[in-house]
């Protein structure tokens, strides 16, 4: 896998047309490694290679992230601030949000900037956070959201993931009758876990019903082969999650 990676970044650095970020990527690991770091090249980069006491890469990773729209660029970038404790990327990532945000906005940038964003899980923003999860203002991968704010057990989202417990979430057109409809989902099912990890049995009045999930008319997808998988799949995804949950409130099933 680690030579097939790295024969694909040869070939992108190859390319005359890709010369602009092969020349930026240089110019970023020398200022990088100016702090002590040995990079050379792009692979190096993976999920939980930094840690909160790395805080001095964020202004280098910001400013270099600013200088490329390049797609590849930033989305194999931008996931390295997803650090808990580093606040100072908070205020950047909030705004590539907002940038690339839409209602079915599924960007895989957006993907990425999310995710970074629930890695920090700066406590400034709550406000913001739960802004995010607003159905005027949702997107695909809120739902990263919705577990951030589960994890750093915020009381003050609680009653905006009940609402979530109400209907599957808009998806983009493009992704109804495809395997990736199940996305729709995903925000009631990370809003169960969530409210779990508050361990307060008043909760569980709100999600036991989806312990009988094919009793709930909005979890449907079209009457085909395929559509029939993946409800059959669905049911059994809601039914463990739902057990799971009750029980970490205190309940039984």
């Amino acid at each position: 896998m680690a030579r097939e990676m790295w024969e694909d970044e040869l070939k992108f650095r190859k390319d005359p047309k890709n010369a602009y970020v092969v020349q930026l990527e240089k110019e970023f690991f020398e200022e990088l490694n100016s702090l002590g770091y040995d990079f050379c090249r792009r692979m190096q980069f993976c999920s939980g290679i930094f840690n909160e006491k790395d805080s001095a890469i964020i202004p280098v990773f910001i400013k270099y992230l600013k200088k490329s729209e390049h797609e590849g660029f930033k989305q194999h970038f931008v996931g390295c601030l997803g650090v808990k404790g580093f606040y100072d990327a908070t205020e950047y990532l909030l705004n590539e949000y907002e940038k690339y945000s839409t209602p079915t906005q599924n960007s895989s940038t957006l993907s990425y900037v999310v995710q970074a964003i629930a890695g920090i899980q700066d406590p400034r923003y709550i406000g913001t956070y739960i802004s995010f999860i607003e159905p005027e203002r949702m997107t695909l991968v809120a739902w990263h959201i919705i577990r951030m704010l589960g994890n750093m057990k915020v009381e003050k989202a609680i009653p905006h993931l009940i609402k979530l417990l109400d209907g599957e979430n808009k998806i983009d057109d493009g992704y109804h009758g495809t395997v990736l409809e199940y996305h729709k989902y995903l925000f009631s099912q990370e809003a169960i876990r969530a409210l779990s990890r508050f361990k307060n049995p008043e909760h569980i009045e709100h999600i036991r019903k989806f312990l009988e999930p094919e009793k709930i008319p909005w979890i449907k997808y079209p009457d085909t082969k395929e559509g029939r998988s993946l409800l059959k799949n669905t049911y059994a995804e809601y039914r463990k999650i739902t057990q799971r949950a009750i029980k970490k409130m205190g309940g039984s099933v």
